[in-house]
């Protein structure tokens, strides 16, 4: 059984009493001390003792609190009042715990004492109606922001992602509201517009999640990250691939306005040409050459915890290497392989339609993409039997997004193998989802039906690959 002193006076004390009088704890007592009776609740109770004092005289105090509490609330409307009362049950009690209501900003320094800001906590409700305002949990957990909801606008950039493609570092979506009903979220749920997330992590690392959500499209890399990230490896790669990949770089940096470039060079060979990177670097391009010959995934990890990287930007010298598209496969991170076509001379950014739930998760990308870059988005149904009914539901969703984006979108049905179409054209990015298919052994794949194993016969085009395992 808890023992609980209450020194009350007012009608923030009278509500207190009442709303503990109607939900009391069986194993809670009260000793309420009052001047007034009329603020104690109407209903009497069998855990309640009431006195009627005045709790400024310590001679009066002093003998009530012969008996030990476990906790101590000091709720008046007076300030004097409220002080003296204090002042005198820490000349009795120096350790027990008090909550004080704390009308008046008083600094009190009791490091046994909660002050409960009346003015600080009525001022953070209602900034909670403001709009584009995060929600925190004010009384639950530290109550420092760890705990938050936010409601997902239609042009988010997490609109129609599954939760699994998302990366949660420090946070979690822990619950989603969608029509009043509670979802528990799983790698498969996908986020739509005017839900609302509920989500648990570190504060500050929720506001920046929370900025991310309210961004409307046109904002890619969000949400895999914020900035572009080269790799370059001068040992492995020909001098004309790392001028073309440094070239199209700066390019993109350009068209994705407001995030860095960070370049990436290990196994510095050529002299020159680390002059010349170090020549464009100014507060949003930044070379960062490794001396020490680090292997791939830890350069690469750290970098993208140091910088917070949105997307993976490397030639086709790297990416053709197996080993490393498992390590970038593990990173779920985009990436864009560039190629000897330049990114300025495409015109549309080209999606062959394959299994339904991995073209929904690329799909917002692809029209984010599409409008930073100023192209059209061309679908490619593929189906050789001539049954284009099998994919209406995900070409209604590609759509529907592109009447949203207000993109322009064309849809080609055909029967002949895409791959051997789309190698006749050199003016597309191509969108592909990141999955297992892409670690497949590029011998074996000549063997497959498959169009996502057969990407590298495209490769010539510049590709963009979009994480989609769901874990």
């Amino acid at each position: 059984m808890k023992h609980i002193l209450i020194v009350a006076d007012g009608i923030v004390a009278k509500h207190f009493l009442e709303r503990i009088s109607k939900t009391f704890i069986s194993s809670n007592d009260y000793t309420v001390v009052t001047l007034d009776r009329s603020i104690l609740p109407e209903s009497e109770n069998a855990h309640f003792i009431t006195y009627q004092f005045d709790p400024t005289s310590y001679i009066k105090l002093s003998k009530l609190l012969k008996r030990e509490y476990d906790d101590i609330f000091i709720i008046m409307k007076n300030r004097i009042d409220a002080e003296e009362s204090r002042h005198n049950i820490r000349r009795i009690l120096p350790n027990v715990r008090i909550i004080f209501f704390n009308r008046w900003d008083l600094r009190i320094d009791d490091e046994n004492l909660i002050s409960i800001d009346a003015n600080e906590f009525l001022a953070s409700r209602l900034y909670d109606f403001l709009p584009n305002v995060p929600v925190v949990a004010q009384n639950v957990g530290l109550g420092q922001g760890e705990i938050m909801e936010v409601l997902v606008p239609f042009g988010s950039a997490y609109v129609y992602r599954h939760i699994g493609t998302i990366i949660q570092e420090e946070w979690r979506i822990v619950a989603l509201y969608r029509n009043n009903q509670l979802i528990l979220p799983k790698p498969s749920l996908m986020i739509k517009p005017n839900d609302l997330l509920l989500l648990v992590g570190k504060p500050a690392v929720l506001e920046s999640v929370f900025k991310a959500i309210k961004q409307e499209m046109g904002q890619f890399p969000a949400p895999f990250g914020q900035n572009l990230y080269l790799f370059i490896d001068m040992e492995r790669e020909s001098s004309p691939c790392i001028e073309e990949c440094i070239k199209e770089s700066l390019y993109l940096h350009k068209r994705i306005k407001g995030r860095k470039l960070i370049i990436r060079v290990t196994r510095p060979t050529r002299i020159d040409m680390i002059e010349h990177l170090k020549s464009v670097e100014n507060e949003n391009i930044e070379c960062v050459v490794d001396f020490r010959y680090t292997d791939f995934e830890t350069l690469v990890k750290n970098d993208i915890r140091q910088y917070n990287i949105g997307l993976i930007l490397c030639g086709n010298d790297i990416f053709v290497d197996k080993k490393i598209r498992n390590i970038l496969y593990k990173l779920r991170k985009p990436v864009l392989q560039l190629s000897e076509i330049a990114l300025m001379d495409l015109k549309k950014v080209v999606v062959i339609l394959s299994e339904e739930k991995r073209m929904e998760v690329v799909s917002s990308t692809v029209f984010d993409v599409a409008s930073q870059l100023g192209l059209d988005v061309e679908l490619l149904d593929y189906e050789p039997d001539g049954d284009f009914e099998k994919k209406s539901t995900i070409i209604g969703h590609y759509e529907n997004l592109a009447t949203i984006f207000s993109k322009k979108m064309r849809l080609r049905q055909e029967r002949g193998n895409p791959v051997r179409q789309l190698s006749k054209e050199s003016d597309f990015l191509q969108v592909i989802p990141f999955g297992r298919n892409i670690l497949a052994n590029r011998f074996l794949a000549y063997l497959s039906t498959d169009v996502e194993k057969l990407y590298f016969k495209l490769s010539k085009n510049p590709q963009l690959f979009v994480p989609v395992e769901m874990e």
